[in-house]
């Protein structure tokens, strides 16, 4: 006798707490940013502490740390071409294995500069690669109804993070040698990659064809769609203009905070500190914002209240109290602002991206605004030493007005929500 019954097939998940493999994707990301902010901490003491950098030195080790950054486009290409799953794991393990090439150089006393910049750049050449194809597998993991949901978990990793791998960070490094913390990154990476490992949502292999595209064709695929899909052009415009303007601001605040205003250090410390919460309470909030006003709108509006806060840190004057309250408002609603913002533009990306052009869009957008970022650094702090530093600043606050135009002139206050893949 044949039965006429369906076979049982698992329930779809109504919530991501409740998704097996979304919390195990979510638990390796989470774990990684952390150890990834202790090194962040940690490996500039390396080469200061540890090898005896001077500033020139130090600072040629962080521009070589930023160049990988200009392989987000192929990073994007390779992302839709293969599987990511398995470059997401051969990422983090990658990693583990440069971080131990640096504890096993210095105890074999042979670590130098010039083997420390080389393991950087190739360290962040694979982070690369991991955030592209780790943030276009999402939509293929949770599926479109938890696309904003996802971002905002992720988010919120990050901003943790932030917060508790920077003051972990800080009180290992003096308690250790700045090497030996590398470990405990190098831990959270094969953590990473275990729980990514154990995905089981079988990830289907990219069509293959004789006639596809090779890297610049697909590169330049990526890059059309987003110049001609009405809401990811606008968003990749709006945050060019931020970076160039926003990252002159970031370079000149210390500055600014100590010489310019006349605070103690200390304060450098605290006023950025302050930004932590503030994006810890944004990332709580990404979700709900979206629901209640709309995906667009919230991209939106943050974006105005957050930029328009950067005029607080060029206006600042008076006794120590009104400074620090002006500068420490801006940081605490940029905190807030930033990751509604972040994850608002996210969800619209990946919900009017089709599934085959996922990494070359995200790519695409990452790669614009990443290389403004030095230039627009190198730039205003030239400006800064010929008209001086509130000038520059008030400036920079005026430049991060362009975004609200741009995105203010486009469809995406008035997209709430969650668009479709339109061809171009």
């Amino acid at each position: 006798m044949v039965s006429n019954t369906a076979p049982a097939t698992e329930a779809a998940p109504t919530s991501l707490w409740k998704h097996r493999d979304f919390l195990k994707l979510w638990v390796g990301y989470s774990t990684s940013q952390f150890g990834g902010q202790i090194t962040v901490v940690a490996m500039p003491l390396v080469a200061i502490v540890v090898l005896g950098a001077s500033e020139a030195e130090v600072g040629t080790l962080g521009a070589v740390g930023r160049l990988p950054f200009l392989l987000f486009l192929f990073a994007g290409f390779w992302a839709d071409r293969f599987r990511k799953r398995p470059t997401m794991i051969a990422a983090d393990i990658g990693r583990a294995l440069l971080l131990l090439a640096v504890i096993g150089l210095y105890a074999a006393d042979m670590l130098t500069l010039f083997w420390l910049g080389a393991i950087s750049f190739l360290s962040v050449v694979l982070f690369v690669f991991f955030e592209v194809a780790n943030m276009s597998h999402l939509p293929f993991l949770v599926g479109r109804e938890f696309i904003g949901d996802g971002n905002a978990k992720l988010q919120l990793s990050n901003s943790v993070a932030r917060v508790a791998g920077n003051s972990v960070g800080s009180v290992l490094v003096s308690a250790f040698i700045a090497v030996q913390v590398l470990i405990i990154n190098v831990v959270t990476l094969v953590v990473s990659a275990i729980s990514c490992a154990l995905i089981r949502k079988p990830e289907p292999v990219p069509e293959r064809s004789e006639d596809r595209p090779g890297v610049f064709s697909s590169i330049a695929e990526g890059l059309r769609w987003v110049l001609r899909d009405p809401l990811i052009r606008p968003s990749m415009i709006a945050a060019g203009f931020y970076m160039f303007f926003f990252t002159g601001i970031e370079v000149l605040l210390p500055i600014w905070i100590i010489k310019g205003l006349g605070l103690p250090v200390y304060w450098v410390g605290i006023l950025l500190a302050i930004g932590g919460p503030g994006a810890i309470l944004g990332s709580l909030l990404a979700v709900r914002s979206m629901k209640k006003i709309g995906i667009g709108p919230s991209f939106f509006w943050m974006t105005v209240i957050g930029n328009l806060s950067l005029f607080l840190i060029g206006l600042a004057t008076g006794p120590t109290w009104q400074i620090v309250t002006m500068i420490g408002l801006a940081q605490f609603l940029l905190g807030i602002t930033g990751p509604i913002a972040m994850v608002a533009s996210g969800t619209l990306r990946m919900g009017a991206t089709p599934e085959r052009l996922q990494g070359r869009v995200m790519a695409s957008q990452r790669a614009v605004a990443l290389s403004l970022a030095p230039v627009g650094a190198l730039l205003m702090g030239l400006l800064a030493e010929g008209i001086g530093l509130r000038t520059t600043l008030l400036i920079c606050a005026a430049g991060a007005v362009i975004p609200i135009i741009v995105l203010a002139l486009s469809p995406i206050p008035r997209t709430k929500g969650m668009p479709d893949p339109q061809e171009h």
